[in-house]
């Protein structure tokens, strides 16, 4: 009881009989115990939490194991023993009933332990266990943590309240068949403990003795092995090092700490944490120098995706659908870093539908390119460079964002550039240039298969992460004898050639790309096919910067639109407005 409950002061020191076990108990105080919640009172057993174990070990109560390894009631429980919890529960209620004890029965709702996989309520047993003491590694953990670079950066305190909030050590040793077994024998004797030296692992000393002659300490000729295995994270938690050659290679550390770590939101309390506490342990430095966190996936009801739950997909049957580069996308573009991605199955389309798009371009650029030799001697044309200038911007972008590992943001600027920009804007309007050499000049030609090359090579780099197979099929047949790389994934990643950005052009292309997309939208809204050619379409411009612009691209326009003859005014006219430029406006005869 509360030592401030008035209620109960004159029952303090007193003992009284636990009526299911006839066992004599003695009524102590408490500050934990909150009076105003249920009785007031609170039974202490041991252990059924967290809150009895640290009770029992504060007033030095004695340890009553009333529950085994198998769930079931031990001697202690008296004439309940053999009865598994359940059992038990039903046949203490029911005796309670029988002799009148049992004042009331009412569903509660109780915080309870449960095993994560399987949600069976977690007993606590007494054993003796390995530790490993973290703890008074807390403030150097934090220290480390701090200095560690985080993708997202929040997760740190994740970690850093983790290690804060323990209350005891990690225990390193588990009760299991398959593990790592601990390399320990202990004396018959007189119970000293015999630890393996270096040299003398792997070992398992349930199969092999010592390699000593006898007991240092009373000299003893037998000894027991340790039955207990290691926790699978004691092995994890080296990975950073032994990853980096440690302990065979004297030059290990050229690769430690680790550049990154990968990591899921589930596991910063295991893996991320144990890799930090022992590498501190054994080295005094931090094992990582940044840490990226993954979120977990969602099923279809927005639920942990789990066997247990029902609401997985299994992995083939989305490659099998739509494939591996699809999926991929989805993974990449699902969400923010470190926050849950929720599967989809228009998602994983959509990017299905993006690598259709790719992969019929990739077939387009090649049969443009058949008369290309790749030379930089070319005088590109305004699209080119309007083109090459949001290339290159692109480029900077999506650096920028896998620097901070911002996955998403990458993949769909590659995606919304290749295709929308390149796709359905450049390929569209050079199409003209590129049939009619005769019209254009071969010049003009060669520039637009000089851009076409050049941008489909990047793109490819760009994309090559997150879709591997794709990209790499497409540098195999049209680049592998020029690039002269074995496989794209080994060639170096492109650098934002800042020489090649034309603010200028990527104006006046932005306009001219504009005109041409509201012309082709006005053949769409009257049911028109694309290619319907056009009498007459004027272009009213009130600007002059403007007009100058729209006369830099009118063979674009024209030949793009198949307009038979294009007027650009400089006036305020008549028609529609351009979507984004409502300065501008254009009147189509057909």
């Amino acid at each position: 009881v509360n030592p401030h409950d008035e209620r109960y002061q004159k029952y303090v020191g007193k003992k009284i009989r636990v009526p299911t076990t006839n066992r004599t108990v003695e009524i102590i105080t408490d500050e934990m115990v909150e009076p105003s919640f249920g009785t007031g009172v609170v039974m202490i057993c041991t252990y059924g939490d967290k809150a009895d174990v640290k009770t029992v070990r504060k007033h030095g109560l004695p340890v009553i194991m009333c529950i085994d390894e198998k769930g079931k009631m031990t001697a202690e429980a008296g004439k309940y023993a053999g009865l598994t919890v359940e059992e038990a529960r039903k046949a203490i209620l029911s005796d309670l009933e029988k002799e009148g004890l049992l004042e009331k029965t009412e569903p509660l709702d109780q915080e309870v332990g449960v095993c994560w996989r399987c949600k069976t309520p977690i007993e606590i047993l007494e054993r003796e266990q390995w530790f490993m003491k973290t703890r008074i590694l807390t403030d150097q953990v934090e220290k480390n943590a701090l200095e560690v670079k985080w993708y997202p950066d929040y997760m740190k305190h994740r970690l850093i309240d983790w290690a804060k909030s323990l209350d005891w050590d990690w225990v390193i040793s588990r009760q299991r068949l398959f593990a790592t077994p601990i390399p320990i024998w202990y004396c018959t004797k007189c119970g000293e403990t015999i630890l393996a030296k270096p040299e003398w692992v792997p070992i398992d000393p349930r199969t092999t003795p010592p390699k000593i002659e006898k007991c240092p300490k009373c000299g003893n000729t037998e000894f027991k092995p340790e039955k207990d295995v290691l926790d699978t994270w004691f092995d994890s938690s080296l990975t950073c090092a032994v990853h980096a050659g440690w302990p065979d290679r004297e030059d290990w550390r050229r690769l430690f700490p680790a550049d990154v770590h990968p990591s899921g939101v589930d596991i910063i309390r295991t893996w991320a944490y144990y890799l930090m506490v022992r590498h501190l342990a054994l080295f005094n430095e931090k094992p990582y120098k940044s840490c990226l966190i993954n979120g977990m996936v969602l099923g279809l009801d927005g639920r942990m995706m789990s066997k247990s739950l029902g609401n997985y997909i299994a992995t083939p049957e989305v490659f099998n659908k739509y494939g591996a580069d699809a999926t991929r996308q989805w993974a990449a573009a699902g969400g923010a870093t470190g926050s849950d991605i929720p599967f989809r199955w228009p998602d994983v389309q959509y990017g299905w539908r993006f690598l259709t798009k790719l992969w019929n371009a990739a077939r387009f650029v090649s049969n443009q390119l058949k008369d290309f030799e790749p030379s930089e001697n070319v005088e590109l044309q305004l699209l080119d460079k309007w083109l090459l200038t949001k290339l290159e911007k692109t480029t900077a972008k999506v650096t920028d964002a896998l620097e901070k590992c911002q996955f998403n943001i990458a993949t769909e600027e590659v995606r919304n550039f290749t295709w929308h920009i390149f796709c359905d804007d450049y390929i569209e309007a050079v199409k003209d240039r590129l049939y009619k050499p005769e019209k254009y000049g071969e010049n003009k030609r060669q520039a637009a298969q000089y851009t076409l090359y050049t941008t489909l090579y990047r793109i490819l780099q760009l994309l090559a992460p997150v879709c591997p197979h794709i990209t790499e099929e497409i540098y195999q047949t049209l680049y592998r004898e020029y690039m002269k790389h074995p496989s794209i994934h080994v060639s170096p990643w492109p650098k934002t050639l800042k020489e090649r950005i034309d603010e200028k052009a990527e104006h006046d292309g932005d306009l001219i790309v504009a005109v041409i997309n509201a012309v082709r939208r006005d053949k769409a809204e009257k049911r028109l096919p694309l290619n319907t050619p056009i009498k007459r379409l004027t272009l009213y411009a009130h600007s002059e910067a403007d007009v100058e612009s729209l006369r830099r691209g009118e063979m674009d326009i024209a030949g793009t639109c198949k307009a038979e003859k294009l007027e650009i005014l400089n006036m305020k006219g008549e028609g529609k407005p351009v979507e984004e430029h409502e300065e501008i406006r254009f009147k189509i005869e057909y």
